[in-house]
């Protein structure tokens, strides 16, 4: 099997890498492989479905920023449903929040709202103050006021690898699934024949990728691989400048539950805006649907960066590190029950959180997303074709611009992020 271009990972990544780049080439033959039976089957659908364009950095703003404007179109002028809900992010701060300054530029630049402790009050599920037992074992801070960012909201990721996988197969990109992509086989550009090729002085390029038995040629590999961009890579003494970090999804219901879900006293949106505590990024992500709320946070210290095929959700994490901070704010979930869970893994920038996009061989690496594969999925996908056609410019669907060598490795110049979840 030979192909202009074979794309590694029918996640978020790898299909808008493949649509812009057959968009944009359509007489490039390309193929989309994945060890998966179907797209959309790893980490993208292990997230917790949100979006935003809050990020301090501005490359990953105008991807965010960028990403959303195409959702949006794809949802109210192609008309089709991508679960996309402009519910907002609302940030709870105590006072002092060093991040409201942060979020007050960014005001400049996206729609966000201040909200002060007296409209906080309205909600009558949330208390201000936590118990003084729980402040003074857990460090807990009374809430003074809220942030809400409204250009964000939540997204069903099945139904938006849809809509890619779709529109892949009507430009005519084909897809293998079921192919563990394990080998990278480096060989000489211009063969000799001699044993121990290719030597240090030869120039070098991957040729075919094999799984099992079988075997793929192409002219450029383009690795949206997630976490496993380094296990391929490393046989080829390739960095891919990522490191796994697991992270978990819980489902909670309860009596009250609903209520709290469906409270849209600040959003109009029909349900309650994706909330992130005050303490340690712990969030609440409402799923409408299942009359839930997904619970989840982006643990850092004490979190391992071992990667395992199977993750799989920790019960006494959600019991002793999130449910005893959640239920000091919201006292209704001292009466829930957590119904289901899931783990995956970030893609891990540690230096700046924001993707790595770059060229060595006749490789195109996409991996680093840190978390935010899917709500800066469109933009990565036009800055692979960018980078692919050869281009110095990257232009998003909301018009903004950027050099996509800032993503890369030698040239890159990107400000660390500053608001992870």
């Amino acid at each position: 099997m030979k192909y202009d271009v074979v794309v590694i990972g029918a996640g978020i990544v790898g299909l808008t890498s493949a649509y812009h780049i057959k968009k944009n080439n359509p007489d490039v033959a390309i193929a989309v492989v994945d060890r998966a039976p179907t797209y959309g089957q790893g980490n993208t659908a292990k997230s917790a479905a949100g979006f935003r364009d809050v990020f301090t950095s501005d490359v990953n703003f105008k991807l965010s920023n960028g990403s959303i404007s195409f959702y949006r179109e794809i949802q109210e002028t192609v008309g089709r449903d991508i679960g996309l809900k402009f519910s907002g992010y609302m940030f709870l701060m105590n006072r002092g929040d060093r991040r409201i300054e942060k979020l007050k530029e960014l005001s400049r630049k996206t729609r966000i709202s201040f909200i002060d402790a007296s409209d906080l009050r309205e909600i009558d599920y949330l208390s201000l103050v936590p118990d003084a037992e729980s402040a003074g074992i857990m460090g807990l801070r009374e809430i003074d006021s809220a942030v809400l960012a409204r250009n964000c909201g939540i997204i069903d990721p099945v139904l938006l690898c849809k809509y890619y996988y779709d529109e892949c197969m009507a430009l005519g990109v084909e897809f293998i699934f079921n192919f563990d992509a394990r080998d990278l086989e480096l060989e000489p550009v211009n063969r000799l024949d001699f044993p121990g090729e290719p030597f240090i002085w030869q120039d070098k390029r991957i040729r075919i990728i094999k799984s099992g038995s079988r075997e793929i040629e192409a002219e450029t590999f383009i690795l949206a691989t997630d976490v496993w961009t380094t296990a391929l890579l490393d046989l080829t003494g390739i960095d891919s400048h990522v490191r796994p970090k697991k992270r978990q999804v819980f489902q909670v219901g309860g009596d009250k539950i609903p209520e709290m879900v469906f409270d849209d006293s600040f959003t109009g949106e029909g349900i309650c805006p994706f909330t992130i505590l005050p303490r340690d990024g712990i969030y609440l992500r409402p799923a409408p649907l299942e009359k839930s709320f997904w619970v989840g946070v982006a643990d850092d210290i004490g979190r391992d960066f071992s990667l395992s095929e199977d993750p799989q959700p920790e019960i006494p994490f959600y019991d002793m590190n999130l449910l005893q901070v959640i239920r000091s704010y919201f006292p209704a979930f001292s009466r829930t029950k957590m119904t289901s869970g899931w783990a995956g893994y970030y893609s891990y920038n540690t230096i700046d959180k924001a993707p790595y996009i770059f060229r060595t061989l006749n490789l195109l690496i996409a991996t680093g997303t840190s978390g935010s594969g899917i709500l800066k999925g469109d933009g990565i996908g036009r800055t692979v074709e960018a980078v692919y056609s050869g281009r110095s410019s990257v232009k998003l669907h909301n018009g903004l611009e950027f050099d996509p060598a800032m993503l890369g490795v030698k040239g890159r110049n990107v400000e660390p992020e500053e608001i992870i979840l």
